[in-house]
């Protein structure tokens, strides 16, 4: 199952239609012409399993027989660890692809010593797109495109979020709502927890210090639906009052027995098991909850639910960086891919092929059969219109790991929520400025 640092299988699916290129022009505000070739680019990516390897070699086969002059090689890593450390050898030694996958704390990074490029005259110019496509695009993945600095560095890709999975038929049998606020969601796991028949709410992994799990991106969903925000003012803001509700809610369920903490996708193992009536994980381990349950239940599939101030989420997957070692030529080729990737076509082939999400509503019509038969993905899809990825600042994805610990010590380790938060605050501010 992915998360944000893992390439995992996916389910496979077909797509009705046919891959169409062609993106409308817009006024220039810088010129941005098409590429004339022949010219080759470089992708270094990380989708090198399951049926993501061969999607992706489906669009560039696809891409490269529609756009005669632009051949795209693809250096395709193992994991996203590898990716990223393989990334940061090219730039050192002079010899960066010249796009590749990368997460906004990557791109931050990137940016900050000046090797990526900014988007802005891409995207806006000739060759860029038209102010209906960019609305076209989920609200969620367009501001994800952004570093604080105002600029486009980034172009969307590979996308997933949050959705609650949940035992369709023990809900029926107890009368229960699927539960649309937290607030519901707690009361369901309190009405099913039970010591004598071994059941309980919900199971999840916090993960660590060192690397935060689901359980941690689940949290900060949480921070997000009571109004918190993981930076203010340009630093890490970890000890707001959201984010110290937001961690009683969960300190509240761990000591009422009705949250339970595990490693390795704890939620989906108790959710086959019958234990736990939940789990909280990314749209793309459907298959794997799929698989734990075995055809023991029915399993639905609903949007995560809202906090007093409304829907939290988190995005998942990675955006595509252009690096400023790469020729006119080569960098001009490049966007023509990214943006001929993100068109609706191509966007609804990626999605149907490989369970990450499409990037732009423009892609729904084309879903209609595959949502037909799906209809998780279109759930999980509209829930990117207010899902957010992890803020894009370099050392960001250290810090994160602060948040993952306060959970641990508010919980395991009895310490209040204000002291685990104020020691994540201290912890996340050192990891982000560390990193700048």
């Amino acid at each position: 199952m992915p998360t944000k640092k893992t390439t995992a299988l996916v389910m496979a699916s077909t797509l009705v239609g046919v891959l169409a290129a062609g993106c409308g022009s817009t006024t220039a505000t810088a010129p941005t012409p098409k590429a004339s070739g022949p010219v080759t680019i470089t992708f270094m990516e990380a989708m090198s399993s399951g049926t993501l390897k061969p999607a992706v070699q489906a669009l560039v086969s696809q891409f490269e027989n529609s756009h005669k002059n632009i051949t795209v090689d693809l250096e395709v890593e193992p994991s996203y660890s590898v990716l990223e450390t393989k990334i940061e050898a090219s730039v050192t030694a002079g010899q960066a692809p010249t796009i590749a996958q990368a997460y906004e704390d990557w791109a931050a990074g990137y940016a900050n010593s000046g090797a990526i490029v900014p988007l802005d005259s891409y995207v806006n110019g000739s060759n860029g797109i038209t102010a209906q496509q960019k609305s076209q695009i989920w609200s969620g993945v367009w501001k994800d495109q952004f570093l604080p600095d105002g600029k486009i560095w980034m172009w969307p890709f590979n996308k997933s979020d949050f959705v609650l999975y949940y035992n369709q038929t023990w809900l029926n049998q107890r009368g229960l709502p699927v539960p649309t606020t937290w607030s519901q969601f707690a009361s369901d796991a309190q009405a099913v927890t039970s010591s004598s028949a071994n059941t309980w709410g919900v199971s999840i992994d916090p993960g660590s210090s060192s690397g935060a799990a689901n359980g941690t991106y689940f949290y900060v969903s949480l921070i997000r639906a009571y109004g918190g925000h993981l930076m203010k003012n340009g630093k890490p803001n970890f000890d707001s009052t959201a984010a110290q509700e937001a961690l009683s809610y969960i300190v509240h369920m761990y000591q009422n027995g009705s949250m339970k903490f595990g490693s390795s996708y704890p939620g989906q193992t108790a959710l086959g098991a019958k234990h736990g009536l939940f789990d909280l994980s990314t749209i793309a381990s459907y298959y794997y909850d799929q698989e734990a349950i075995g055809g023991k239940f029915t399993m639905g599939v609903a949007a995560f639910p809202k906090g007093p101030a409304g829907e939290g989420n988190v995005m998942q997957g990675t955006n595509i960086v252009m690096f400023s070692s790469a020729s006119a030529a080569q960098k001009n080729a490049a966007w023509t891919f990214m943006k001929w990737l993100s068109e609706p076509a191509q966007t609804a082939y990626w999605a149907t092929h490989t369970g990450y999400l499409p990037v732009t509503k423009a892609a729904l019509p084309l879903m209609t059969s595959y949502f037909n038969s799906h209809p998780y993905q279109k759930i999980a899809a509209e829930s990117l219109a207010y899902a957010r990825p992890t803020p894009p600042v370099a050392g960001m994805d250290q810090g994160i790991g602060a948040l993952a610990n306060a959970i641990q010590e508010a919980t395991i380790g009895h310490r209040s929520v204000a002291t685990a938060l104020a020691a994540a605050q201290s912890q996340a501010t050192s990891d982000v400025n560390s990193a700048q």
